[in-house]
């Protein structure tokens, strides 16, 4: 085999092979900082809390009551999924009931409260969440949603949403509860490398099934 043959091959290989890798390992590098939205969130009708497995801890739980001291919403809905949580322990009443105990203990009025069930979906929690929104924010005239999640969901969490509710005048905004994962870190502990490559994970579910 001549040299110029096996380097021919040999680029063939890097450009078929390497390069879509390197460019995959450059995207999840970057990754923390284009999956957080950049865009300042506004004060909205009401506020949407989506309960996932991992429940917000104690200090997303006081800023909320602090947004909601400062009138940055006027109500807030729980979005808890029909099927159980956390290890399959507590039931979605449960959930409901432990949520609010906490958030009314940090000092929010629990009229402002109130949950919303929705069912487990192949799409997502967020797609599902985001259509029942769609009826309520018909049903309810809704002009605003700010929407309340971690700070490495903004993006993909606004973007569905979005899309979600295009159909409608609704301005939606979000507030990203900040990590304690740094966005030039985060790769050295099991915990910033869970958060930020299952979140990646996810975006490119999302983007690849056309639900951002």
């Amino acid at each position: 085999m001549q040299v110029s043959d096996l380097t021919f091959r040999l680029k063939l290989l890097f450009i078929g092979f390497f390069s879509p890798l390197l460019i995959l390992v450059g995207l999840l590098l970057s990754a923390p900082y284009w999956l957080k939205s950049s865009e300042t969130y506004q004060k909205s009708d009401i506020a949407v809390l989506e309960i996932a497995n991992t429940w917000p801890t104690k200090k997303n739980l006081k800023a909320i009551v602090t947004l909601s001291s400062r009138a940055d919403f006027k109500k807030l809905i729980l979005v808890i999924r029909e099927d159980k949580l956390q290890n399959h322990v507590f039931s979605p009443l449960e959930v409901e009931s432990k949520i609010k105990e906490q958030l009314v203990t940090q000092g929010l009025s629990q009229n402002l409260l109130s949950s919303l069930l929705i069912q487990t979906s192949k799409m997502g929690d967020t797609d599902e969440a985001s259509k029942n929104l769609l009826k309520i924010a018909v049903s309810d005239n809704l002009v605003s949603i700010l929407l309340l999640c971690r700070e490495y969901e903004t993006k993909r969490v606004l973007g569905t949403y979005r899309k979600t509710l295009a159909s409608l005048p609704i301005k939606v905004t979000a507030y990203g509860f900040p990590s304690e994962v740094s966005g030039s870190n985060w790769f050295l502990t099991e915990d910033g490398v869970r958060e930020i490559t299952g979140e990646f994970v996810r975006y490119l579910y999302s983007y690849i099934r056309g639900i951002l």
